[in-house]
């Protein structure tokens, strides 16, 4: 396990794909924190530049799983790590903790590139209240959503259409999370007390909280709000959902003819 770690950290370095969402990263980082220092208000934009990446960092996970271990199939080295005696468990854990580690490595460089423009641009750093919960969450959701493009990846044998099939996955997502978002925050009562007929209640709400929680675009604007039971139920439903599609792909990726 540790020799897989050690070539996929060596890949992950020489990966063109993970250079260019790292530089695109600190690019935006910079240039939301000029935004915000030219034109705009730091109290009322402080917490959507911080957390922003939450959203399109599905997007960027879905794109590089799918040519990242695309590339393990294409050029051979998959089989080639099975065939010398290492598990199938083995590969796919490591190809799972370098995506994640990937995920991990472009939020950081947002954060760093944003707080360092921000101490040149105005002198201070501003951070966002509640930043150590809402940092968890932004981890937590973007291993989720590394772990879900892990498992697609490792299913489908094919570069080009893992990697298209996971965009159309990923862009899906944050749309059904704005929506999500929407119903799962409409009130019991409307002001005056008439009954809302469009608040969902019972079990349906338990589980459109749960997907409200996953997705990226409603789990960013519940880590901007900062409530704690908010953030609780981002980190436990994307760690949740994070161990179901690494415990399913590990299953499927065990049965799947590779030779």
């Amino acid at each position: 396990m540790g020799n897989l770690l050690c070539a996929g950290g060596v890949r992950l370095l020489k990966s063109r794909i993970f250079r260019l969402l790292v530089a695109a990263e600190a690019v935006w980082g910079t240039f939301l924190a000029w935004l915000i220092c030219r034109f705009g208000s730091v109290n009322e934009n402080l917490g959507l530049s911080v957390y922003m990446p939450m959203t399109y960092l599905c997007v960027a996970a879905a794109v590089f799983c799918g040519f990242y271990i695309g590339t393990d199939y294409s050029d051979g080295t998959l089989r080639n790590k099975i065939s010398v005696g290492r598990t199938r468990e083995s590969v796919y854990l490591s190809n799972l903790f370098i995506c994640c580690l990937a995920g991990l490595a472009v939020l950081i460089t947002h954060l760093c590139a944003f707080f360092a423009a921000g101490y040149l641009f105005m002198g201070r750093v501003f951070i966002p209240h509640s930043f150590a919960m809402g940092l968890v969450c932004a981890f937590a959701t973007t291993v989720g959503s590394a772990s879900l493009f892990t498992m697609t990846s490792m299913l489908c044998s094919k570069t080009a259409s893992a990697a298209v099939s996971n965009i159309l996955v990923s862009m899906a997502m944050i749309a059904f999370g704005v929506i999500a978002y929407m119903k799962y925050s409409e009130p019991e009562f409307l002001p005056g007390g008439a009954e809302n007929f469009r608040y969902v209640g019972g079990a349906a709400r338990s589980v459109l909280g749960f997907f409200e929680a996953v997705l990226p675009t409603s789990s960013m604007l519940e880590t901007i709000l900062g409530t704690p039971s908010g953030c609780s139920r981002v980190i436990i439903c994307s760690l949740s959902a994070a161990a179901v599609f690494t415990g399913v792909g590990m299953a499927a990726f065990k049965r799947k003819n590779i030779f």
